[in-house]
């Protein structure tokens, strides 16, 4: 059994991703790459009884750290490296709506949760949809504007 991890991104392939070195990065790249990784699993759901997995992983660079998207496998389990290679060959090239929706969610997310920080909101004033922190169940067959309308943020 030999463990390998196959980098997909950060973001789709025609997406822009955030820049190391900017003062936004790392709360932006967390932000990307979990909501990526919930992307990809909805799309390419991991094969059964396999050895893969989606998992964030951090690498040096010259201007600090970045993350990325990868594909934890089991290079001697056909299915896990098969679903590892679908995914480098059939990485998306935009967001989905849902990834669309949830980016501009957990943005909005660490707004309220920066603002309880800092005194500027109390907890009790944070809407009902973020106080658990977690992704409302969204519809897959929708579009962004009928998320938001169904869904506001």
């Amino acid at each position: 059994m030999t463990i390998r991890f196959m980098n997909i991104g950060p973001v789709p392939t025609d997406e822009s991703a955030a820049q190391v070195g900017r003062p936004d990065y790392d709360e932006r790249s967390r932000r990307e790459c979990r909501v990526f990784q919930r992307m990809l699993a909805r799309s390419f759901p991991l094969p059964a009884d396999s050895q893969a997995s989606l998992v964030i992983q951090s690498f040096p660079h010259d201007f600090g750290r970045y993350r990325e998207v990868c594909v934890r496998y089991d290079d001697t389990d056909p299915a896990a490296e098969g679903y590892a290679f679908q995914l480098e060959g059939d990485t998306p090239a935009r967001w989905d709506a849902v990834s669309r929706y949830e980016l501009a969610w957990l943005e909005r997310l660490e707004h309220l949760n920066r603002a309880v920080r800092i005194g500027a909101m109390a907890p009790a004033d944070v809407p009902e949809i973020y106080r658990s922190g977690q992704f409302p169940a969204l519809p897959t067959d929708q579009s962004f504007a009928q998320l938001l309308a169904a869904f506001p943020l």
